[in-house]
């Protein structure tokens, strides 16, 4: 048989043209068989995705912004890597609010870190936070950890100088609220005067919320150890106070102490035993014993008060407000209806030093006008808190001499027309110290100069004789 016959069909049965395309088709059908029956390919490896912890400072922020940053706040930003807010921590600074917070990074695992947004967690690598309320950006501060600040209660010692009226605002419980977090307590205050009436010396033992880094206790961006300066601003008043102790409060305590100052004729009368200095609420001082002595101006007293202090212990030492309690520095304390503002001539006790005696004085004064030296008289006296401190037993008056010269130029000694010279004896209540005398607080000897108020003539005499 033919394989093709004179029709063009092969094995004289099909067409040619017929069986090429049947065998085209079974050629295509086999092909695409061949290509659905492959075995499929394997799946490209999921990454490996890990996450961190990280500190990000994100700097002071406007209330409206802090309100609005909470734990769970999330950022996408880009492919695996995601950004989610796990702690906020908030302190003042200045008039806004210094935010803090910890995040969880995820991001694709690359050693023993991760890559977030194409890149490791960095220290000082700024990081984006955008969310449907918000855009921030902050700062890495650490790496690593769990999911929350290492935050702790810390009670410090806080001082400030503050305005009289809002040194009264200041109170035991106050708290320190941002944006209805509270980051520190006002435990305790103390208030005291200073030599400004409208200044006061505030005091405070606080507890911080404080968080620790690096091994470092931290108030916001603020080191807490002494000397530093944070500030708590309550609704009534801002303390900016500085950090004298860490780790403990208020150490209250009292010191007696003797202070001198010189005050108007007024202010001295006012004084008395059992008046108490209260500054903001808040008892400072009390009058223990008083004695005021006359000056040269007869406007203004000696005074020698005694005064029980409501002192604070800071290290080894008992400060009143700001002062150091100790002699030679000046203290101030407002009584209400005078002040007081001496310095320290004791401490721990209330009366001058000394024994009291009397002692038989002789006094001279010199180019006395007659009719003043005739108004001092025998038996004038003068007196303090009750007691005689000076008694005149006796004067003598003698004209003062003055020279002249004679028409005929002589040289001559003679009386002065009205001036006088007058000795006088006085009995003086003094104190015997290792040292020597003291009259109205002041030492005493010959050549000292003393003034003794008669009630109707003040004078002012040399110390020329001191009996035994």
């Amino acid at each position: 048989m033919e394989l093709l016959d004179d029709e063009g069909n092969l094995f004289g049965v099909v067409n040619v043209v017929d069986a090429l395309v049947v065998l085209f088709v079974l050629a295509v059908v086999a092909a695409g068989a061949a290509f659905v029956l492959q075995p499929e390919p394997e799946p490209a490896p999921e990454p490996d995705v890990g996450t961190t912890h990280v500190t990000l400072d994100l700097g002071t922020q406007p209330d409206y912004l802090v309100s609005a940053i909470n734990e769970g706040d999330t950022h996408d930003a880009g492919g695996e890597s995601q950004l989610t807010i796990t702690d906020v921590y908030l302190t003042p600074q200045g008039d806004q609010t210094r935010v803090i917070v910890r995040a969880e990074l995820r991001g694709i695992a690359s050693g023993d870190s991760i890559d977030y947004a194409d890149a490791p967690p960095r220290l000082g690598r700024a990081l984006d936070i955008a969310t449907s309320t918000y855009q921030i950006s902050g700062r890495i501060r650490a790496v690593g950890g769990n999911d929350s600040l290492s935050t702790e209660q810390t009670t410090v010692v806080l001082s400030d100088t503050m305005s009289a009226a809002n040194a009264a605002e200041v109170t035991q419980g106050d708290q320190i609220r941002l944006a209805g977090r509270t980051v520190a307590t006002v435990e305790d205050v103390a208030v005291y005067a200073t030599n400004d009436p409208t200044l006061r010396r505030v005091v405070a033992e606080a507890t911080l919320e404080t968080y620790t880094q690096f091994g470092e206790r931290r108030f916001g961006n603020t080191p807490v150890m002494p000397g530093q300066t944070v500030t708590l601003p309550a609704s009534d008043y801002t303390l900016d106070g500085q950090i004298d102790r860490v780790g403990a409060g208020l150490e209250r305590g009292s010191a007696d102490v003797l202070i001198k100052d010189i005050v108007d004729v007024e202010t001295a009368d006012r004084i008395t035993e059992g008046d108490v200095a209260t500054v903001a609420g808040h008892e400072t001082a009390t009058v223990e014993s008083v004695t005021s002595y006359a000056t040269r101006n007869p406007d203004r007293k000696r005074v020698v008060v005694g005064l029980s202090l409501e002192t604070l212990t800071q290290g080894e030492r008992e400060r009143f407000g700001a002062t150091a309690v100790q002699r030679g520095n000046a203290i101030t304390a407002d009584f209400g209806s005078y002040e007081l503002g001496g310095t320290i001539e004791r401490v721990g006790a209330l009366e001058p030093r000394g024994a009291v005696t009397t002692r038989t004085v002789t006094l001279q004064m010199y180019e006395v006008r007659n009719v003043m030296a005739d108004a001092i008289q025998p038996g004038m006296t003068e007196r303090s808190g009750g007691e005689t401190i000076a008694r005149v037993t006796d004067v003598q008056t003698d004209p003062s001499l003055i020279i002249t010269t004679g028409e005929n130029g002589s040289v001559n000694v003679v009386d002065h027309p009205y001036n006088r010279q007058v000795t006088i004896t006085a009995d003086l209540r003094v104190r015997e110290t290792t040292s020597g005398l003291t009259f109205k607080g002041e030492s005493i000897r010959q050549g000292s100069r003393i003034v003794i108020d008669l009630g109707t003539i003040t004078v002012e005499a040399t110390v020329v004789g001191i009996g035994s």
